[in-house]
């Protein structure tokens, strides 16, 4: 035995001094006690409240007590068996299922074991690497089923290993059909413990069709074709299943929309087009006819989701005279798949569309503009072509649409260029009447703006402070002033605006006041290859996309939102929130809302957290969630509680567990060569006989180890009732002799 003292040794002189001092003290007191105790009575309490003392003392010093002990160390055995729902599965009818023979092979081991000398523990664990590893028996395992959806069979390895840390493990086997839904390759397998994975299940499996893969676009527009690539497979099995006609389902609210029937082969692909009717999620089922004699049927089928959105977004550009600006704005409008350009310009007897020369008329009011347009572009003052002077479109920018306002055209003069003043009320600049001034202007960003998905792609220049390289200088550049709740983009030389930005009402308005703009399209940056795009064209293809679909922008939005989940799967969340120049906002909390979509209350709500590695991004986990249709809703909760555009997600009722017919044993050797282990096939008979061959020569006797035990008195209950007990013994002598 040895003690050690946690008290560092220039302290000790200190604790002397202080215990002498609590002598004295106590003699001094129990000497000036009135009325004086008898000699016996005042050394015994002298000495009581001195012990004390020294106790109180003694554990400041922290006494611990170190003693080497031999230790009879019994060796331990850990079976663990994968406990997803595929382990439920019965290969054949004639013989057990997966849960069975995995639990066999763990009673085997037991058998094995018991008939040593001295057998070491067994211990039995069921799991899946995705939640907490659960401890069991041979009986209570095999009266139970397994249940859960995924499996990771790197991390039920690991989850072993913790588990069993610290104790005397011998070997570890694990049991399992191979299939891993989530496989952590990240994760290290490697240990000093023997390990084997004992696959179950048939590894050829009988005669099955399934589903080899399934291709479609997550996104697609109302009234556009979807195309759905599949490709069925097909294994005949020993049974000698006759293929018959292979027929192919796609069905849309329980309804078949579309069928298509094939002669079988191994591999047979089809194409399936269907076009939605209407926006919103579209649900997706689709089925192959299974074989005379197949017996799963999961994996026959698969269900899709499809985010319809309306008709593309709508722009409508008004130009009082045709022009090479005009021109770059229709190109700029075909390279964007999400946009949809008309363009109207004057004809001899009254505004025509370009396109057809068909007569058009204006609007009469803001209802009429936001039902038939999603963004509108001027290209210089309508004039004719609004015969109420703007008064319509300025209220419906007020209500929701989109205006882009481009200077236009300039025939080589300063001439005036009137706007109509109620358009002009909602540009987000104050436009000096008359003032167009000539001349070489650069394009800048001011500091305030940050970067803006408006200028994405445009490189600031090291030569000046805020400038744009990747923009040519401009000829023509109409004189403005910023208003307040304005965000100029881009600024020229003496901090005029260039390019502003600004939200009247509820709308947004964009306003170019330069020309000419064609010439962005024909820049090309110097240093830069031939065939790289022009960043002028990519711009203008940036303001048509904000001018139409502002909201994917700025404001809050879920990133990258998968729109199909499965039963069982978390599902990751990420929100972005930028202001409307485009930096992100931070330090403002924010919540995603759970909810059914026919739902009228308030649904689940989970706090988003910061990432720290995208500032303005939250990002969150939710818990597995019920089948069917869900709508998550982005909510900030600032000084102005704003909330995102909602989006619905589909859970779906997942038979993927009862799809996974064969022993994976591909999945099962790459894990065991990962984690130095070794595969065994628990259908043939040599590879339990290997196993228990490879266990029997296993050391499994009793070890003998010696370890350090560590006490410490000076923590425990026994010092802290000797204090109690000492003090009460001084209390009650003081109340027998009736001192103060």
């Amino acid at each position: 035995m040895q003690v050690q003292w946690l008290i560092p040794t220039w302290a000790w002189p200190v604790l002397l001094l202080v215990a002498a001092g609590c002598f004295l003290w106590s003699r001094r007191c129990y000497e000036q006690t009135v009325p004086p105790p008898p000699p016996g009575a005042r050394r015994l309490l002298i000495g009581l409240r001195t012990l004390t003392c020294l106790l109180i003392l003694l554990a400041l010093a922290r006494p611990i007590l170190m003693r080497l002990l031999p230790v009879r160390e019994p060796g331990v055995m850990a079976v663990v068996v994968e406990d997803s729902g595929s382990m439920a599965l019965q290969d054949r009818d004639d013989a057990s299922g997966r849960w069975e023979a995995a639990w066999s092979i763990a009673g085997a081991v037991d058998s094995l074991l018991i008939q040593l000398p001295d057998p070491p523990e067994l211990i039995l664990l069921r799991g899946t690497g995705r939640g907490s590893l659960v401890e069991t028996d041979l009986a209570s395992a095999l009266a139970d089923t397994p249940r859960t959806v995924g499996s990771d069979l790197p991390a039920l390895v690991v989850q072993a290993r913790q588990r069993l840390l610290g104790r005397s493990l011998r070997g570890l086997v694990v049991v399992s059909d191979g299939h891993s839904q989530n496989t952590s390759n990240e994760v290290s397998l490697t240990g000093s413990v023997p390990l084997w994975f004992v696959g179950v299940g048939d590894v050829q499996g009988s005669a099955d069709r399934f589903l080899a893969d399934l291709r479609y676009p997550d996104t697609a527009f109302r009234g556009e074709p979807i195309t759905v690539d599949v490709a069925v497979g097909q294994r005949w099995g020993v049974e000698g299943a006759q293929p018959g006609p292979l027929v192919v389902r796609l069905l849309h609210e329980g309804e078949v929309v579309v069928e298509e029937v094939a002669d079988a082969r191994d591999l047979t692909r089809f194409q399936l087009t269907w076009t939605p009717s209407e926006n919103g999620l579209a649900v997706l089922e689709l089925e192959v006819a299974p074989l005379d004699n197949e017996r799963f049927l999961a994996n026959n089928k698969a269900t899709l989701a499809v985010d319809v959105r309306k008709d593309r977004a709508r722009i409508l550009l008004l130009c009082s005279q045709p022009d090479w600006n005009v021109r770059f704005l229709a190109q700029a409008a075909l390279r964007e798949p999400r946009l949809q350009l008309t363009v109207v310009r004057p004809g001899p007897e009254g505004p025509v569309l370009a396109d057809s020369l068909s007569a058009w008329t204006a609007p009469r009011d803001a209802t009429s503009w936001l039902d038939a347009w999603d963004g509108v572009v001027l290209v210089g003052p309508p004039g004719r072509l609004l015969p109420d002077g703007g008064s319509a479109l300025s209220q419906a920018v007020r209500q929701g649409l989109g205006l882009l306002a481009v200077m236009g055209h300039t025939d080589g003069n300063s001439r005036p260029r009137i706007w109509p003043a109620p358009l002009a009320g909602v540009f987000p600049v104050a436009m000096t009447p008359g003032a167009v001034r000539q001349g070489e202007w650069f394009a800048m960003v001011p500091d305030s703006t940050g970067i803006h998905p408006l200028l994405s792609g445009l490189a600031s220049g090291p030569d000046r402070v805020g400038g744009v390289t990747d923009l040519p200088p401009l000829q023509w550049l109409q004189s403005a002033q910023a208003r307040p709740e304005a965000v100029v983009l881009l600024q020229v030389t003496g901090g005029r605006p260039l390019l502003a930005a600004g939200r009247p009402g509820e709308g947004r308005v964009l306003w170019f006041g330069a020309t000419p703009m064609w010439q962005q399209g024909f820049w090309q940056p110097p240093g830069r290859p031939a065939d790289t795009p022009s960043p002028g064209r990519r711009m203008i293809q940036q303001m048509l996309v904000w001018t139409a679909l502002g909201d994917e922008v700025d404001g809050i939005s879920l990133l990258g939102q998968r729109l199909l989940f499965e039963e069982g799967e978390p599902v990751p969340v990420a929100a972005r929130w930028r202001d409307l120049r485009g930096d992100p906002v931070t330090g403002q909390p924010m919540t995603i809302e759970v909810s059914r979509p026919d739902d009228t209350g308030p649904g689940q709500v989970h706090n988003l957290h910061p990432d720290p590695r995208r500032p303005g991004v939250a990002t969150v986990e939710l818990p597995p969630l019920a089948p069917g249709r869900w709508r998550l809703t982005p909510r900030s909760l600032g000084e102005t509680p704003t909330m995102g555009t909602p989006r619905d997600i589909v859970i779906s009722r997942t038979e993927r567990e009862l799809a996974q017919i064969r022993q994976d044993r591909r999945n099962l050797r790459q894990v065991a060569a990962r984690a130095a282990g070794t595969y065994l096939d628990a259908g043939e008979p040599q590879g339990r006989q290997r196993l228990l061959a490879d266990l029997s020569a296993l050391d499994l006797e009793p070890r003998h180890v010696t370890r350090q035990d560590r006490h410490e008195p000076m923590s425990g209950w026994v010092w802290l009732a000797l204090v109690v007990g000492l003090l009460a013994s001084e209390w009650l002598l003081r109340r027998r002799y009736g001192l103060l």
